[in-house]
């Protein structure tokens, strides 16, 4: 035999002896675990630790903090009403300067669709009178306003505002029921719209004039007329 043969029969002697060792494995698995000493011990440990967890007084954890309220600056909490409070007095001064203009100023419009509307609203006679009376006096101080402005189109402005202070007047004292004996109210505004208008007459123009002379020869019976 040479020395192929002898290493072929060392490698068998090798298999035969692990597969006896493996033989050996199985007959005796319970000598492959952990011995029943280890096992003993490693219970009464964790048995013991167990024990000792549970007569171990708990510490109460940290208390949840309550969160913390921002507080709203006064500045923020107020911007509301100041804005409110700008637009109110916005639409007041817009107001009062709208009630002032005369006629060829930007915001006279506004004031002649107020006053239009107020007239719109009014449900009885004597409500509508006594606001005709009211618009009859603005435009008054209108054309005083515009004869002391002397600007190139205040003639005709003039001529426009005495021309409507005229028809709605005429459209107040149409209502009054007993002419020859006319209202108190009815008479005050007959005699300051004369002194207004007399006060107008020398300074205007031809045509104006006419308009203004008129417009006496209207108001002069209310202004004259006696009251009981």
């Amino acid at each position: 035999m040479g020395w192929w043969g002898h290493s072929r029969a060392r490698r068998a002697a090798r298999v035969t002896a692990r597969l006896d060792e493996l033989g050996q494995f199985h007959d005796h698995p319970a000598d492959s675990g952990p011995r029943a000493e280890f096992r003993e011990g490693l219970r009464a440990e964790l048995l013991r630790t167990h024990q000792e967890e549970r007569a171990a007084p708990r510490r109460p954890g940290p208390a949840h903090a309550r969160p913390r309220i921002r507080r709203i600056p006064l500045l923020v909490r107020l911007r509301p009403w100041l804005a409110l409070g700008g637009m109110v007095a916005a639409t007041v001064s817009v107001a009062v300067v709208t009630y002032s203009t005369v006629p060829g100023e930007l915001l006279y419009p506004l004031k002649r669709a107020a006053e239009s509307t107020l007239l719109t609203l009014t449900t009885s006679d004597a409500e509508r009178t006594d606001r005709q009376m009211t618009v009859a006096r603005s435009r008054a101080s209108e054309a005083a306003e515009l004869l002391k402005a002397a600007t190139p189109d205040s003639e005709e402005l003039l001529g426009q505002t005495l021309e409507d202070m005229e028809s709605t007047t005429r459209a107040a004292l149409e209502r009054v029921k007993q002419p020859t004996k006319p209202p108190a109210k009815v008479r005050r505004f007959a005699r300051e719209q004369k002194k207004v208008v007399e006060k107008m007459v020398p300074k205007l123009g031809a045509e104006n004039r006419e308009i203004a002379n008129q417009y006496l020869s209207l108001i002069s019976g209310y202004a004259g007329a006696a009251g009981n």
